[in-house]
């Protein structure tokens, strides 16, 4: 193929724009399914778009399977078209997210925990993971799924007198992924660490930190838990619930000179040392949507366990019976 018919095949490629996402796709070195993952597609579909593309391209070849087929398209963008070879980068569209298939959550999953670079732990690769496991799950069933700018957002379809606000949020950054869930849903499977202070004739209770111990990640957290913590929670084996880092007879005491806090029990205290970083999530206040607790997860492994655990609970839990009128604008 000479330069004008390459760039006739070309303009008409571009009439389609699934195509050229396919082909991008293909010129990144993705698989079929790998290439279906992304687009929200079977993987017979994908295969019947690259079979396309190679047509509208005029490739063919002697060999049987389907590698000399993609080493002579890419030799051919290398020729007439390389800044499409060496700057492609699959993105997540709105398409592949808002009209995508039911995808088989066995082949995300063997996905997600291959080590493959299609799903290198970005922020946006995280979420459209995320996504598909909730869709395999059966979430739209259950919930509506509004975007606006990088979030998302799922809140029921027909809540009736129940809870009316959204339920879950996804928001990726550059090298995580944001999960905000009501703080109803997450409560019974906190593990809070209190502190007490002391000033002047009163006692009361600082929280020091919250976490989540990750469903069946518990012995790992046992086994590697840090040994200043030991006491307040190796004895009793339990991770969730409310523990105190002193007691009342040893707090924190207030200083008048100062104007701060001794650091008795809080000394050298972080929420990144309890234990092996993968077996608990530390949990945060979320400043947009302060009724929901707010987890950043940036491993693939963790958030397939954490959204096909806590998105189970969400589809089946009744705590919707309570009756909130908010309606948050999204």
């Amino acid at each position: 193929m000479n330069s004008p018919q390459f760039n006739e095949a070309l303009e008409k490629l571009r009439k389609a724009p699934r195509k050229v996402e396919v082909l991008k796709l293909l010129l990144a070195g993705h698989t079929n399914d790998e290439i279906a993952l992304f687009r929200g597609r079977a993987e017979g579909t994908v295969r019947k778009q690259i079979s396309n593309v190679y047509k509208d391209f005029d490739i063919k070849s002697e060999f049987p399977g389907d590698r000399a087929l993609r080493d002579k398209l890419k030799a051919l963008f290398l020729k007439y078209k390389p800044e499409w070879v060496s700057n492609c980068s699959p993105a997540i569209t709105n398409e592949a997210s808002n009209q995508s298939q039911k995808i088989n959550y066995d082949g995300v999953a063997s996905l997600a925990l291959s080590g493959n670079e299609i799903l290198e732990d970005s922020g946006e690769k995280l979420m459209f993971l995320a996504i598909n496991i909730l869709e395999a799950l059966g979430f739209e069933q259950k919930f509506k799924m509004n975007k606006a700018s990088q979030c998302i957002g799922y809140r029921l379809k027909n809540p009736g007198e129940r809870d009316k606000r959204y339920q879950l949020f996804l928001k990726p950054s550059l090298e995580a992924l944001s999960i905000s869930i009501n703080k109803l849903i997450l409560d019974p499977y906190l593990l809070n660490l209190y502190y007490w202070v002391y000033v002047p004739e009163v006692f009361f209770q600082r929280i020091a930190g919250r976490f989540l111990v990750l469903p069946g990640k518990e012995n790992l957290f046992f086994d590697s838990l840090n040994p200043k913590y030991w006491n307040i929670l190796e004895i009793e084996r339990k991770t969730v619930g409310n523990f105190y880092l002193n007691g009342r007879q040893n707090p924190e005491t207030y200083e008048h000179i100062t104007g701060g806090l001794t650091t008795i029990c809080l000394d050298g205290f972080s929420e990144y040392d309890l234990s092996d970083s993968e077996s608990y999530l530390c949990i945060w206040e979320d400043k947009e949507f302060d009724y929901t607790w707010q987890i950043f997860i940036d491993s693939r492994e963790v958030l397939q366990e954490f959204i096909m655990y806590f998105g189970k609970i969400l589809l089946n839990i009744e705590l919707y019976d309570i009756s909130d009128n908010i309606d948050i604008p999204f």
